[in-house]
Protein backbone atom coordinates (compact mmCIF):
# COMPACT_ATOMS: atom_id res chain seq x y z
CA UNK A 1 0.00 0.00 0.00
CA UNK A 2 2.84 2.36 0.93
CA UNK A 3 4.64 1.62 -2.32
CA UNK A 4 1.47 2.10 -4.29
CA UNK A 5 0.84 5.42 -2.57
CA UNK A 6 4.37 6.60 -3.34
CA UNK A 7 4.01 5.56 -6.97
CA UNK A 8 0.65 7.31 -7.29
CA UNK A 9 2.03 10.42 -5.60
CA UNK A 10 5.04 10.45 -7.89
CA UNK A 11 2.82 10.02 -10.94
CA UNK A 12 0.50 12.78 -9.79
CA UNK A 13 3.39 15.14 -9.04
CA UNK A 14 4.99 14.44 -12.41
CA UNK A 15 1.63 14.89 -14.14
CA UNK A 16 1.05 18.20 -12.36
CA UNK A 17 4.55 19.37 -13.22
CA UNK A 18 4.06 18.28 -16.80
CA UNK A 19 0.68 20.01 -16.98
CA UNK A 20 2.08 23.13 -15.37
CA UNK A 21 4.97 23.23 -17.85
CA UNK A 22 2.56 22.70 -20.72
CA UNK A 23 0.23 25.42 -19.49
CA UNK A 24 3.11 27.81 -18.97
CA UNK A 25 4.46 27.06 -22.43
CA UNK A 26 1.06 27.57 -23.97
CA UNK A 27 0.51 30.83 -22.03
CA UNK A 28 3.92 32.17 -23.01
CA UNK A 29 3.36 31.13 -26.59
CA UNK A 30 -0.12 32.68 -26.65
CA UNK A 31 1.17 35.81 -25.01
CA UNK A 32 3.95 36.10 -27.57
CA UNK A 33 1.48 35.46 -30.38
CA UNK A 34 -0.96 37.99 -28.95
CA UNK A 35 1.79 40.55 -28.60
CA UNK A 36 2.92 39.86 -32.13
CA UNK A 37 -0.65 40.03 -33.41
CA UNK A 38 -1.30 43.22 -31.49
CA UNK A 39 1.93 44.70 -32.83
CA UNK A 40 1.06 43.73 -36.37
CA UNK A 41 -2.44 45.12 -35.96
CA UNK A 42 -1.09 48.35 -34.48
CA UNK A 43 1.41 48.68 -37.30
CA UNK A 44 -1.42 48.24 -39.79
CA UNK A 45 -4.01 50.47 -38.11
CA UNK A 46 -1.74 53.16 -36.64
CA UNK A 47 -1.09 54.97 -39.95
CA UNK A 48 -4.81 55.01 -40.65
CA UNK A 49 -5.62 56.52 -37.28
CA UNK A 50 -2.71 58.95 -37.61
CA UNK A 51 -3.91 59.99 -41.08
CA UNK A 52 -7.50 60.38 -39.87
CA UNK A 53 -6.40 62.33 -36.82
CA UNK A 54 -4.17 64.50 -38.99
CA UNK A 55 -7.04 65.20 -41.35
CA UNK A 56 -9.34 66.15 -38.45
CA UNK A 57 -6.63 68.32 -36.94
CA UNK A 58 -5.99 70.05 -40.27
CA UNK A 59 -9.74 70.56 -40.67
CA UNK A 60 -9.97 72.10 -37.20
CA UNK A 61 -6.98 74.33 -37.92
CA UNK A 62 -8.45 75.46 -41.23
CA UNK A 63 -11.83 76.09 -39.60
CA UNK A 64 -10.17 78.12 -36.87
CA UNK A 65 -8.17 80.00 -39.50
CA UNK A 66 -11.35 80.79 -41.45
CA UNK A 67 -13.04 81.97 -38.25
CA UNK A 68 -10.07 84.17 -37.38
CA UNK A 69 -9.97 85.53 -40.93
CA UNK A 70 -13.71 86.24 -40.87
CA UNK A 71 -13.46 87.87 -37.44
CA UNK A 72 -10.55 90.04 -38.59
CA UNK A 73 -12.45 90.97 -41.74
CA UNK A 74 -15.51 91.98 -39.71
CA UNK A 75 -13.35 93.98 -37.33
CA UNK A 76 -11.60 95.66 -40.26
CA UNK A 77 -14.94 96.50 -41.89
CA UNK A 78 -16.21 97.84 -38.58
CA UNK A 79 -13.15 100.04 -38.21
CA UNK A 80 -13.53 101.27 -41.78
CA UNK A 81 -17.19 102.14 -41.18
CA UNK A 82 -16.31 103.97 -37.97
CA UNK A 83 -13.53 105.80 -39.80
CA UNK A 84 -15.89 106.78 -42.61
CA UNK A 85 -18.48 107.89 -40.07
CA UNK A 86 -15.87 109.99 -38.27
CA UNK A 87 -14.70 111.47 -41.54
CA UNK A 88 -18.28 112.34 -42.42
CA UNK A 89 -18.70 113.99 -39.05
CA UNK A 90 -15.46 115.86 -39.61
CA UNK A 91 -16.79 117.24 -42.88
CA UNK A 92 -18.38 120.56 -41.91
CA UNK A 93 -22.16 120.62 -42.24
CA UNK A 94 -24.79 122.63 -40.42
CA UNK A 95 -27.21 120.23 -38.71
CA UNK A 96 -30.51 121.02 -37.02
CA UNK A 97 -32.44 119.09 -34.46
CA UNK A 98 -35.98 118.41 -35.75
CA UNK A 99 -37.42 120.77 -33.13
CA UNK A 100 -35.05 123.63 -34.01
CA UNK A 101 -35.77 123.16 -37.70
CA UNK A 102 -39.55 123.03 -37.12
CA UNK A 103 -39.35 126.27 -35.14
CA UNK A 104 -37.34 128.03 -37.84
CA UNK A 105 -39.76 126.92 -40.56
CA UNK A 106 -42.80 127.87 -38.44
CA UNK A 107 -41.45 131.39 -37.88
CA UNK A 108 -40.62 131.67 -41.56
CA UNK A 109 -44.18 130.77 -42.57
CA UNK A 110 -46.06 133.14 -40.28
CA UNK A 111 -44.70 136.25 -42.00
CA UNK A 112 -44.23 137.63 -45.49
CA UNK A 113 -41.05 139.28 -44.28
CA UNK A 114 -37.65 138.01 -43.26
CA UNK A 115 -37.07 136.86 -39.70
CA UNK A 116 -33.73 136.23 -38.03
CA UNK A 117 -32.02 135.03 -34.90
CA UNK A 118 -29.18 132.93 -33.51
CA UNK A 119 -28.60 129.20 -33.44
CA UNK A 120 -27.89 127.56 -30.07
CA UNK A 121 -25.50 124.58 -30.04
CA UNK A 122 -23.98 122.15 -27.58
CA UNK A 123 -20.43 122.71 -26.33
CA UNK A 124 -19.16 119.46 -27.91
CA UNK A 125 -20.92 119.91 -31.26
CA UNK A 126 -20.79 123.52 -32.42
CA UNK A 127 -22.42 122.85 -35.80
CA UNK A 128 -25.49 121.11 -34.39
CA UNK A 129 -28.30 123.64 -33.81
CA UNK A 130 -30.58 122.61 -30.96
CA UNK A 131 -32.63 125.82 -30.77
CA UNK A 132 -33.41 128.95 -32.78
CA UNK A 133 -33.64 132.10 -30.65
CA UNK A 134 -35.39 135.28 -31.76
CA UNK A 135 -34.02 138.72 -30.87
CA UNK A 136 -36.08 141.92 -30.85
CA UNK A 137 -35.91 143.09 -34.44
CA UNK A 138 -37.46 145.10 -37.21
CA UNK A 139 -38.03 143.20 -40.42
CA UNK A 140 -38.96 143.83 -44.01
CA UNK A 141 -39.17 141.51 -46.97
CA UNK A 142 -35.49 142.18 -47.69
CA UNK A 143 -33.85 142.89 -44.33
CA UNK A 144 -33.60 142.11 -40.62
CA UNK A 145 -32.39 144.68 -38.09
CA UNK A 146 -31.67 143.53 -34.53
CA UNK A 147 -32.18 145.84 -31.56
CA UNK A 148 -28.78 146.56 -30.00
CA UNK A 149 -30.03 146.46 -26.41
CA UNK A 150 -31.83 143.18 -27.11
CA UNK A 151 -28.63 141.64 -28.47
CA UNK A 152 -26.72 142.74 -25.35
CA UNK A 153 -29.42 141.25 -23.11
CA UNK A 154 -29.36 138.02 -25.14
CA UNK A 155 -25.58 137.70 -24.73
CA UNK A 156 -25.85 138.34 -20.98
CA UNK A 157 -28.61 135.75 -20.55
CA UNK A 158 -26.67 133.11 -22.48
CA UNK A 159 -23.50 133.67 -20.47
CA UNK A 160 -25.49 133.38 -17.24
CA UNK A 161 -26.89 130.10 -18.57
CA UNK A 162 -23.33 128.78 -18.74
CA UNK A 163 -22.86 128.94 -22.50
CA UNK A 164 -19.79 130.24 -24.31
CA UNK A 165 -20.02 132.68 -27.26
CA UNK A 166 -19.25 129.93 -29.78
CA UNK A 167 -22.42 128.16 -28.61
CA UNK A 168 -24.81 131.06 -29.10
CA UNK A 169 -23.22 133.85 -31.14
CA UNK A 170 -21.55 132.26 -34.15
CA UNK A 171 -24.50 131.00 -36.22
CA UNK A 172 -26.66 133.71 -37.76
CA UNK A 173 -29.94 132.32 -39.09
CA UNK A 174 -32.58 134.12 -41.08
CA UNK A 175 -35.29 133.41 -43.63
CA UNK A 176 -36.17 134.71 -47.07
CA UNK A 177 -39.83 135.13 -48.06
CA UNK A 178 -39.03 134.20 -51.66
CA UNK A 179 -37.69 130.94 -53.07
CA UNK A 180 -34.06 132.03 -53.27
CA UNK A 181 -31.76 131.38 -50.30
CA UNK A 182 -28.86 133.27 -51.88
CA UNK A 183 -27.61 136.09 -49.62
CA UNK A 184 -28.41 139.64 -50.66
CA UNK A 185 -25.98 142.55 -50.64
CA UNK A 186 -27.48 143.58 -47.28
CA UNK A 187 -26.87 140.08 -45.93
CA UNK A 188 -23.26 140.14 -47.05
CA UNK A 189 -22.68 143.57 -45.54
CA UNK A 190 -24.24 142.51 -42.24
CA UNK A 191 -22.28 139.26 -42.12
CA UNK A 192 -19.00 141.10 -42.64
CA UNK A 193 -19.78 143.99 -40.29
CA UNK A 194 -21.25 142.02 -37.38
CA UNK A 195 -19.28 138.76 -37.56
CA UNK A 196 -16.06 139.92 -39.18
CA UNK A 197 -14.19 139.98 -35.87
CA UNK A 198 -15.25 136.47 -34.78
CA UNK A 199 -12.78 133.61 -35.11
CA UNK A 200 -15.42 131.74 -37.10
CA UNK A 201 -19.06 132.28 -38.00
CA UNK A 202 -21.85 130.93 -40.18
CA UNK A 203 -24.52 132.70 -42.20
CA UNK A 204 -27.44 130.38 -42.95
CA UNK A 205 -30.58 131.21 -44.92
CA UNK A 206 -33.80 129.24 -45.38
CA UNK A 207 -36.04 130.24 -48.28
CA UNK A 208 -39.81 129.84 -48.58
CA UNK A 209 -39.47 126.58 -50.52
CA UNK A 210 -37.09 125.20 -47.83
CA UNK A 211 -34.03 125.54 -50.04
CA UNK A 212 -31.02 126.52 -47.96
CA UNK A 213 -27.72 128.36 -48.09
CA UNK A 214 -24.96 128.19 -45.47
CA UNK A 215 -21.43 129.57 -45.52
CA UNK A 216 -18.73 128.99 -42.95
CA UNK A 217 -16.17 131.76 -42.58
CA UNK A 218 -12.82 131.61 -40.76
CA UNK A 219 -11.22 134.87 -39.70
CA UNK A 220 -8.17 133.43 -37.95
CA UNK A 221 -4.85 132.81 -39.65
CA UNK A 222 -5.04 133.33 -43.40
CA UNK A 223 -8.83 133.16 -43.16
CA UNK A 224 -11.19 131.65 -45.67
CA UNK A 225 -14.75 130.55 -46.23
CA UNK A 226 -16.67 127.67 -47.73
CA UNK A 227 -20.25 126.70 -48.42
CA UNK A 228 -21.52 123.86 -46.25
CA UNK A 229 -24.60 121.65 -46.55
CA UNK A 230 -27.63 122.01 -44.26
CA UNK A 231 -29.57 119.02 -42.96
CA UNK A 232 -31.94 117.90 -40.22
CA UNK A 233 -30.46 115.27 -37.89
CA UNK A 234 -33.11 112.79 -36.82
CA UNK A 235 -30.61 110.59 -34.98
CA UNK A 236 -31.10 112.53 -31.76
CA UNK A 237 -33.79 112.94 -29.16
CA UNK A 238 -35.94 116.00 -29.71
CA UNK A 239 -38.89 117.78 -28.11
CA UNK A 240 -42.33 118.19 -29.61
CA UNK A 241 -43.30 121.33 -31.49
CA UNK A 242 -44.81 124.17 -29.47
CA UNK A 243 -46.53 126.39 -32.01
CA UNK A 244 -48.29 128.55 -29.44
CA UNK A 245 -45.07 129.38 -27.57
CA UNK A 246 -43.24 130.08 -30.83
CA UNK A 247 -46.03 132.36 -31.98
CA UNK A 248 -45.87 134.30 -28.72
CA UNK A 249 -42.11 134.69 -29.14
CA UNK A 250 -42.66 136.08 -32.61
CA UNK A 251 -45.31 138.55 -31.48
CA UNK A 252 -43.10 139.69 -28.60
CA UNK A 253 -39.89 140.18 -30.60
CA UNK A 254 -40.64 140.97 -34.24
CA UNK A 255 -41.75 144.36 -35.50
CA UNK A 256 -42.87 144.19 -39.14
CA UNK A 257 -42.59 146.84 -41.80
CA UNK A 258 -44.97 145.52 -44.44
CA UNK A 259 -44.78 148.62 -46.62
CA UNK A 260 -42.23 146.73 -48.73
CA UNK A 261 -43.77 143.33 -48.07
CA UNK A 262 -43.97 140.99 -51.05
CA UNK A 263 -47.73 140.70 -50.61
CA UNK A 264 -48.34 144.20 -49.26
CA UNK A 265 -49.91 142.84 -46.11
CA UNK A 266 -48.87 141.66 -42.65
CA UNK A 267 -49.62 138.27 -41.18
CA UNK A 268 -48.73 139.58 -37.74
CA UNK A 269 -51.99 141.51 -37.44
CA UNK A 270 -53.93 138.34 -38.06
CA UNK A 271 -51.80 136.46 -35.54
CA UNK A 272 -52.44 139.19 -32.93
CA UNK A 273 -56.17 138.93 -33.50
CA UNK A 274 -56.06 135.14 -33.24
CA UNK A 275 -53.96 135.35 -30.07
Amino acid sequence: IVITAKIVTTIIVRAVVHIAKYVIQQFVLAAVMNVQSATNLFVVLAPRYVLSATRHYVKIVLTKKDYVTTAKSRERNKKMKNLMRKQQHRSPSLRFSPTAWAKLVFLRDITDNEVGGFGITEADDLLFVTDFVLIKQKVTSVSVSFDDDAVADYFEDQVEAGRKPEQFARIWLHTHPGNSPQPSCTDEETFTRVFGSCDWSIMAIVAQDSSTYARLRFNTGPGGETKIPVCVDYNCEFDASDFQAWQQQYLANVSEDHIVSLSGRSKKNRLTEEA
